[in-house]
């Protein structure tokens, strides 16, 4: 028997395209996944793809490494940054290619992207800092961040019209855009995301937070990536200039206590989150 799982796959795949899985990422999830490869490996993939290249140069040369000497050298780069980082970086670099998108109609796919990186580095800390990710990998838990609303993205390439009509009831009616989605096309982002998740072989971690981070709070309990996005993704909205794109939810105070996050905490997240810039 269908699952409502599968049968929800089924209504999206009929309804809008998954875009196929970039070369250079499927290359990259192969190195991870052999038991021999190795940076070397991942570099030689890296130089033939120049958005992944400069992402690696411009990472391992920030501040965050604080090396002496400036690497112009991807194969120096890719060792000192590691596989895990990499993959990260590759997947940053050929989503921003794949869904390459201006400003339209009161949706701005340039503040999505900001909001997008801020969830990720808030995504980062909370995965380092509380037990709510129940063991995600920090740098795991970045890409959550930085995928969780790539389904926006995928609704506006494949019917535009019918997502900005969910944009526009989201405002009237001061409605959560994923329930405006809901309303128009039968399934939100949130969905589409998780699915393009697992249609480039993410890990399954990614998969579930991408899929379940707007699930009401109880049901994103039982799905702790779920739960952890749906956090980072509070701090996002709290840091983020609202003008630029639409409200979402936000944590009160209380519920984030009850989460395990204490005010010292609360403060140290959201001040690095604002911090934060896409470009």
């Amino acid at each position: 028997m269908t699952t409502t799982s599968d049968a929800l796959d089924d209504l999206i795949e009929q309804t809008i395209g998954i875009p196929t899985t970039p070369t250079v990422l499927t290359e990259i999830t192969s190195v991870l996944e052999s038991p021999h490869g190795s940076a070397r490996d991942a570099a030689s993939v890296i130089e033939k793809d120049p958005a992944s290249a400069a992402r690696v140069l411009r990472l391992v040369n920030s501040s965050f490494y604080g090396l002496k000497n400036p690497v112009s050298d991807i194969n120096l780069g890719c060792s000192i940054l590691g596989l895990q980082v990499i993959k990260n970086l590759v997947v940053q670099a050929t989503v921003l290619q794949t869904f390459d998108q201006g400003a339209d109609e009161g949706f701005n796919a340039n503040w999505l992207w900001d909001h997008s990186f801020k969830t990720a580095v808030a995504c980062r800390l909370l995965a380092q800092a509380t037990t709510l990710a129940r063991g995600l990998d920090k740098e795991d838990a970045y890409t959550c961040g930085l995928l969780h609303d790539v389904g926006k993205l995928i609704l506006l390439q494949s019917h535009a019209d019918r997502f900005f009509s969910a944009v526009r009831m989201a405002k009237t009616a001061s409605m959560p855009l994923a329930l405006a989605e809901t309303r128009v096309f039968g399934f939100h982002h949130a969905h589409v995301g998780g699915l393009l998740a697992e249609r480039w072989n993410l890990a399954d971690g990614v998969q579930q937070a991408v899929r379940h981070h707007h699930d009401e709070l109880e049901d994103a309990s039982r799905s702790p990536n779920g739960l952890i996005v749906k956090v980072a993704n509070s701090y996002a909205h709290l840091a983020s200039d609202p003008r630029g794109g639409w409200g979402g939810d936000v944590f009160t105070n209380d519920r984030l206590r009850r989460l395990g996050i204490d005010r010292d905490l609360h403060r140290a997240i959201l001040r690095v989150t604002r911090m934060t810039a896409s470009s």
